[in-house]
């Protein structure tokens, strides 16, 4: 995980991917349904991943709240095919994953972010803009702070 510029927020790296893919990997080996190495994966989009969420232009954020970064990798990962299979469940936990490092959770059921995932993915690429917005106001209902276990109990 990074911290760039003094930013409250926290971003994943490579090492951060490769380490979820990897277990995401893991995982569907045990389900039947391999997925090739990161090794596989696009080098230039996993570029993106790292630094998309964190652009800047004429010193303002491009995705300003955590709601914004956490579309952008969402929708980045499922839209843009970076790896050869999977894409939709690594965006999905890639997501949880970034919201949890931020000391978030997203509070939806997983047939609910099972749907949110599909649907991405039958969006219209070039409608970036208001799917953007829409993924940004379904987090904002749903995104909820993460209570350390202690204080629950």
């Amino acid at each position: 995980m990074i911290a760039e510029n003094g930013s409250p927020f926290l971003y994943l790296d490579r090492e951060d991917f490769e380490r979820i893919h990897s277990l995401l990997a893991e995982w569907s080996e045990d389900q039947g349904e391999p997925m090739p190495a990161f090794a596989f994966a696009k080098p230039g989009d996993i570029d993106t991943l790292i630094a998309g969420p964190q652009q800047r232009f004429f010193g303002r954020d491009a995705y300003p709240t955590l709601e914004e970064k956490a579309a952008f990798l969402f929708y980045s990962i499922n839209k843009r095919q970076i790896f050869l299979n999977g894409n939709k469940r690594m965006s999905t936990l890639c997501l949880i994953v970034f919201l949890a490092v931020n000391n978030r959770v997203l509070d939806v059921t997983p047939d609910e972010l099972t749907t949110k995932a599909l649907w991405l993915a039958n969006t219209n690429s070039a409608d970036f803009p208001t799917v953007k917005d829409e993924l940004v106001g379904w987090l904002r209902q749903h995104v909820r702070q993460d209570t350390p276990a202690r204080e629950a109990a």
